[in-house]
């Protein structure tokens, strides 16, 4: 799920996927990873460590329901790549808040060592503070939404490539909603391209390393409204606490 906001409200919604992008290969994403409850996807994640996946906060639920898969690429069939593990806990960032969505991140320590090989790498962490500069091509990948209108599930994740744009701007979008602690990317004035429901929690990667976590918007590729990630250079010194 990513968060939206309708009417001014947050609402949730189902599993779905990137919209405007491309499938991808089985291993051109190898930190790539999703989030199961009960066998059905919830949402997307990044894989940090041999015991450690980050994803958005407003993903969390009970760790006993979850399963986090590495490798995986389809999921209606067995690729042999995968390396699924049951989560021990989640781990919500302590200041999270479900009102503004400002803290929206989660790690989940993992009950299964995850090995890395050609299709299971560890995601680079930025360093702390470090911030891509406005117009910064990132690349956001997920199973979720590919439709402006309605849904259309993919079956493999797919990839698109959005740039950087300045809180400043926004803000102007979103009436002032955006913290220092989150960034937008996007397609100001013509959208079609955008995370949705389904990717909350993936990868916003830019320059090769993990700047940005999914975690909200207002609908799917609009073109006033950019997507909102969290910033992940501003939880450097949380995360270390545990990976």
């Amino acid at each position: 799920m990513k968060f939206f906001i309708l009417a001014l409200l947050f609402v949730s919604a189902a599993a779905d996927r990137i919209i405007g992008g491309s499938p991808i290969s089985s291993n051109q994403v190898p930190y790539l990873v999703n989030l199961k409850r009960f066998g059905s996807l919830l949402c997307g994640g990044s894989l940090i460590g041999s015991n450690y996946a980050l994803s958005a906060a407003h993903c969390n639920t009970a760790a006993s329901s979850l399963t986090v898969t590495a490798g995986d690429h389809s999921l209606s069939s067995n690729d042999g790549t995968e390396q699924p593990s049951g989560v021990v806990r989640t781990i919500p960032h302590p200041q999270y808040s479900s009102q503004t969505l400002v803290n929206d991140i989660m790690l989940l320590q993992l009950s299964t060592s995850i090995s890395q090989n050609s299709y299971v790498q560890y995601a680079s962490l930025p360093g702390a503070y470090v911030h891509p500069v406005v117009g910064t091509m990132c690349i956001v990948c997920g199973w979720g939404n590919t439709a402006v209108v309605g849904s259309d599930y993919p079956d493999t994740p797919y990839c698109v490539s959005l740039p950087v744009i300045s809180n400043a701007d926004c803000n102007v979008a979103y009436d002032g909603r955006i913290y220092d602690t989150m960034m937008c990317l996007g397609y100001l004035g013509e959208g079609g391209k955008d995370s949705c429901l389904g990717d909350s929690g993936g990868p916003a990667t830019c320059h090769g390393a993990l700047h940005g976590v999914v975690s909200w918007g207002i609908g799917c590729a609009y073109p006033d409204y950019p997507g909102v990630y969290t910033r992940v250079s501003h939880y450097i010194s949380w995360i270390n606490q545990y990976v």
